[in-house]
């Protein structure tokens, strides 16, 4: 494990140039951001203009043809949190608009991902002549090509990696429709026409909100603002249907608390595709009607924890198949839920540090996710073996995949030989923030909130707290949670730590690393370290430190 301690001599300018707390100040010197991009990370949101996105003004006038024409136009999204999301925002936007218009999302195990063939011939049978694809369209080469032959029109607008040219009537997506635009998840892609079409509607902000935390999406340039603007109107009251997915009745909303809390619940309908219908998410996100809401909101709770009992169950499975040797696991059972394989890989690929896929077998055939961690680039990693895929698609960290059962050791034959090409970084890397508790209060932690929404590319700070005195100890849930009383009245929370040794106790001296919150808890207030690490003096002297200077001019 090595620890870069980051450090720069211009957290006093920072502090000063842009009136900000000490603390705050300390993590942009160390980000090593200079002043324009602080001015960005620091400015009040504001959304683009949207006609300044390649591609948004010929679709906004192929949507008005519609509506003058009165053409009936069909949304086809995706099953996940994003694909939903985009769905509802493109729908309410349209209907909004005057466009009669109606929506589809695929059964993942009867129909798979993305626009289907058949959904074009359904689309045409019922007299739609004008497709939108939303969070998907790029990678479906055979619907596009029934899009051309029945003589219909396709606005794609996608944000997928994308391989070769296909037809279609409009293409929107973050490569193509300019550098403020390039990090929307779907479903920005989506608000961007919707805005165009009507202008801003507080709860298609907040769905794009919730699709780019769920997706990942790099916090900056345009996603940026669509996080902080949702979240304000979130804390507002905004968005009912969303609101009601919270656990608590008064919750303190930001970007974590959606991850955790909201995410999984949209994305249940989608994965359990045999217990419940993803285009019944659709409609309850466009519901108004407060007791619909909390009725539908209490069906799709209640399906997120029969699918989080169900996916415990399979990653106690996913271990006991995993061989240490490999540096790519390839984990295979027919009791996996298709749903489910991608939660599961994920959470070993956190555990093991290396890339995993989890795939089940249906229909004689293996389908499966890829969870990589950044370790691999997915988009490529598979290029050389596509003759034996039957599906593949997805994002640098993580993909679904489909092979038929007879190629399956072609494919363990592939993973392997590629990897002894390439040499993993399993070393833990965590860069940090040096600290002395001395720095610690109640107003410098609520100074760090300024610099929210962290996520991808604009992560939360870790801070080192090094030879730390524990004062006080407690276990919580039978040793499974530890809590720490340090000085200056900072708690110290640690999870999931019941093999941690006897050392780390009262009375010991500690080094911490974990991310500095205000922990609410009984209506009490307190400054709490969440910590990821734990060392006592011996650890410690197996780690390497690294202190870097940085410095921009």
């Amino acid at each position: 494990m090595r620890i870069k301690l980051l450090d720069s001599k211009r957290q006093l300018d920072i502090q000063q140039n842009f009136h900000l707390p000490y603390l705050a100040a300390k993590v942009l010197a160390s980000k090593q951001l200079c002043d324009e991009e602080i001015k960005e990370l620091l400015a009040s949101p504001i959304l683009s203009d949207p006609f300044q996105a390649k591609g948004i003004q010929e679709a906004a006038d192929r949507i008005y043809l519609a509506k003058q024409q009165k053409e009936k136009v069909l949304v086809c999204g995706d099953y996940d949190a994003d694909g939903i999301c985009a769905t509802a925002i493109m729908v309410d936007a349209l209907q909004r608009y005057g466009v009669n218009a109606g929506f589809y999302i695929p059964n993942r195990f009867k129909e798979g991902y993305g626009l289907q063939v058949h959904t074009v011939e359904m689309a045409k049978q019922k007299g739609y002549s004008l497709l939108i694809t939303v969070d998907n369209g790029v990678k479906a080469f055979g619907a596009l090509k029934k899009v051309k032959e029945l003589e219909l029109d396709v606005i794609v607008s996608d944000h997928h990696a994308m391989e070769e040219d296909f037809p279609c009537f409009c293409l929107l997506h973050p490569q193509l429709m300019g550098e403020q635009f390039s990090t929307l998840s779907g479903a920005g892609v989506a608000l961007t026409l919707a805005r165009a079409l009507i202008g801003d509607v507080e709860e298609h902000i907040v769905y794009a909100c919730v699709a780019a935390i769920a997706d990942v999406m790099t916090v900056k340039k345009e996603t940026r603002a669509i996080i902080k603007l949702g979240l304000q109107y979130l804390r507002k009251g905004a968005a009912l249907p969303i609101q009601m997915l919270a656990n608590d009745r008064y919750p303190r909303w930001n970007e974590t608390l959606i991850a955790f809390q909201i995410v999984p619940k949209l994305n249940a309908t989608g994965r359990l595709a045999d217990l419940a219908n993803a285009n019944n998410t659709v409609r309850y996100l466009l519901l108004h009607n407060r007791e619909d809401i909390s009725r539908m909101a209490k069906q799709i709770c209640d399906l997120n924890d029969k699918r989080k009992a169900m996916s415990d169950e399979m990653v106690e499975t996913a271990r006991s198949l995993v061989h240490d040797e490999y540096d790519f696991q390839l984990l295979f059972h027919e009791s996996f839920h298709e749903g489910m394989v991608g939660i599961v890989a994920g959470k070993l690929q956190e555990e093991l540090q290396k890339p995993v896929m989890v795939a089940t077998l249906r229909d004689h055939t293996f389908k499966g996710s890829i969870r990589s961690g950044k370790l691999l680039d997915l988009t490529d990693f598979f290029q050389g073996c596509k003759q034996d895929l039957t599906a593949y698609g997805g994002h640098v960290a993580a993909a679904g995949i489909g092979f038929p059962f007879e190629k399956k050791q072609n494919i363990q034959d592939y993973v392997n030989n590629r990897m002894k090409d390439i040499q993993l970084q399993k070393e833990i890397v965590y860069e940090a923030v040096a600290l002395d508790s001395k720095e610690i209060s109640m107003q410098e932690v609520e100074g760090l909130s300024m610099l929210a929404p962290f996520g991808n590319g604009f992560e939360e700070p870790l801070f080192f707290l090094q030879n730390q005195d524990i004062l006080e100890e407690k276990l919580l849930k039978k040793g499974i949670h530890r809590k720490w009383l340090l000085k200056n009245n900072v708690e110290a929370m640690y999870f999931n730590c019941q093999d941690m040794k006897e050392c780390l106790s009262e009375g010991a001296q500690l080094s911490l690393l974990g991310n500095l919150r205000i922990n609410t808890f009984l209506k009490k207030r307190n400054v709490s370290l969440f910590v990821v690490e734990a060392f006592d003096k011996q650890m410690q002297n197996e780690i390497e430190f690294d202190i870097i200077n940085k410095t921009v001019e």
